[in-house]
């Protein structure tokens, strides 16, 4: 189903109980931190110290077996099947595709933390290394790679292949977690049970996005405030919060191809121009030594990586980073599988898989590349004292800061600070337009959710952040998405475990399927109810 430019947008239906219950719980836990600011402190630090630390082991078995699994559903006959029709086609080039994907699952957090996580890992690095030696900076890289590479996607691409495979392969127009759990939970996904699990993940979609924001809108207000030599205090960093909301809101009003996808294809252009820049003015042959250096320690080291837990001298620096970032890809991942799947009408589960892996691991990799290779030259090089600067102004402080190194920067500061509020607002937009599914009934192909409802998810994102600014402290921005992820933990196993049983009802055990027929004896269905596989 297509809308013509004479045609009349169709909506569809508001799911009122997975609306209000998710309205409800988001001012819970987000109201009384604008109401007690001061007491939600110390609290919120007890809290994120007792997950992290008694619940590191689940979060890297997990993650680890989203790639176990992804490697064998991409690589097995399964991987061949479209997700659609025989005569469907991709809705988007691959592109803009690969762009709306990975703008929605990095934004300007990515440029933000390839700028910081260099200078972290050099002053405390992993496995017991000195501080600011060869060796630490062999891993200064590799980690920051690690955090945002093959891990992070593969909890992205899980429900993403779940969900994508439900809408164009099953044919089931519902946009909601709680129908990708029926192959497990049966009949429950129609009951309250369904509705609760839909709530929780829009709960923890709100609390994902708001912790992206809470590093991002910082870092815009203290660039813009010393740029125009003004106080970055908390009046300041809530107008750049307001500007910055109303890109995203008119992007999530103007929907998928209007808004979203103009947004994703505008800003890779114009991050590549940056990324462009910063490599040509930048010791560009040492950036490449000590990125193909890092490569080859974070190959090497991959396995030790993902399973490090450190339980006998608790350093602390595998819950501090590893599970905090498992546990914000996790408060991600059904927004960005949502989103992804929405998207991916006319591919093959193989090319979902390897493109959200691979394609979205690269562009990742070239912000570490790049920015993070400049810190690293600046500090061992050039003796830049940037550990000092984040330790006493904080990250966004150390943004500013390499701005203003730059040739230019009068020129390049602003070009910056709007990229990087194109760039975060796709990934806003496309969360808004996601949650506005989840919160519909029937979402078929060519409807859109109602327009109010985009726009009051886009202000509740906006709210969120207000409240994790005034709180204040990267504590209460990281409890944000762990304390919200812990359902999800348990959630993208059971999406996995539906995907296969769907997936064998409908293609049963039969040899690899290579045409749109199929060789070999079916097992367990008839060949008229099986999808056609992709050739």
């Amino acid at each position: 189903m297509s809308i013509g430019k004479d045609e009349k947008p169709i909506y569809a239906k508001v799911n009122h109980p997975v609306f209000w219950v998710s309205v409800i719980a988001c001012f819970l836990v987000y109201g009384p931190m604008m109401i007690f600011q001061n007491a939600a402190q110390e609290p919120v630090n007890k809290a994120i110290h007792f997950i992290t630390y008694n619940t590191d082991w689940l979060w890297e078995f997990v993650i680890f077996g989203c790639l176990i699994f992804l490697a064998w559903l991409a690589m097995g006959r399964y991987g061949n099947v479209k997700l659609g029709g025989p005569d469907d086609k991709p809705e988007f080039s691959t592109f803009t595709w690969i762009s709306m994907m990975f703008c929605g699952g990095s934004g300007a957090a990515l440029v933000y933390w390839a700028l910081i996580e260099p200078i972290s890992y050099l002053q405390a690095p992993p496995f017991w290394i000195e501080p600011f030696s060869p060796q630490a900076a062999q891993y200064c890289l590799a980690y920051g790679i690690f955090h945002w590479g093959f891990s992070a996607w593969a909890t992205f691409a899980v429900p993403a292949v779940a969900f994508a495979y439900m809408y164009y392969v099953r044919k089931k127009p519902y946009l909601y977690p709680s129908y990708a759990c029926r192959g497990v939970i049966g009949k429950a996904a129609d009951g309250w049970l369904g509705k609760f699990i839909d709530a929780i993940v829009i709960v923890g979609m709100v609390g994902g996005m708001a912790t992206s924001l809470g590093f991002v809108i910082p870092m815009l207000s203290k660039i813009s405030a010393d740029y125009f030599g003004i106080a970055d205090n908390i009046q300041f960093k809530l107008i750049v919060c307001v500007l910055f909301s109303c890109i995203y809101t008119w992007s999530c009003y103007h929907g998928l191809k209007g808004g979203i996808a103009k947004l994703a294809d505008m800003n890779m252009y114009l991050t590549f121009i940056i990324l462009g820049f910063v490599m040509i003015v930048g010791p560009t042959t040492f950036m490449f030594s000590l990125f193909g250096d890092n490569i080859g320690v974070l190959l090497q080291n991959f396995v030790r990586m993902s399973f490090y837990t450190d339980p006998i001298t608790k350093s602390g620096f595998p819950q501090d980073w590893t599970v905090f970032y498992w546990a914000w890809w996790l408060a991600w991942a059904i927004y960005v599988g949502l989103f992804a799947a929405r998207i991916s009408k006319g591919r093959t589960i193989r090319s979902l898989i390897l493109n959200m892996i691979f394609s979205a691991t690269i562009g990742s990799m070239l912000f570490y590349l790049v920015f993070g290779s400049y810190q690293v030259d600046a500090i061992l090089n050039h003796g830049a004292d940037l550990a000092a600067i984040l330790k006493t102004q904080g990250g966004p402080a150390v943004v500013s800061a390499f701005l203003n190194t730059l040739p230019f920067s009068k020129v390049v500061i602003p070009f910056f600070i709007f990229v990087m509020a194109i760039s975060q607002a796709t990934g806003v937009d496309a969360a808004s337009f996601t949650m506005a599914n989840m919160a519909c009934y029937e979402v078929k192909d060519g409807v859109e959710p109602p327009k109010w409802i985009r726009l009051f998810w886009a202000a509740m994102l906006f709210f969120s952040t207000v409240a994790l600014l005034l709180v204040g402290g990267m504590q209460v921005v990281q409890l944000s998405s762990v304390l919200t992820a812990v359902p999800v933990l348990f959630l993208l196993i059971i999406l996995a475990i539906s995907t296969v049983k769907w997936l064998r009802e409908d293609f049963g055990y039969a040899r690899p399927l290579t045409t749109d027929k199929y060789d070999g004896e079916i097992d367990t269905v008839n060949a008229e109810s099986i999808p056609q596989a992709s050739k």
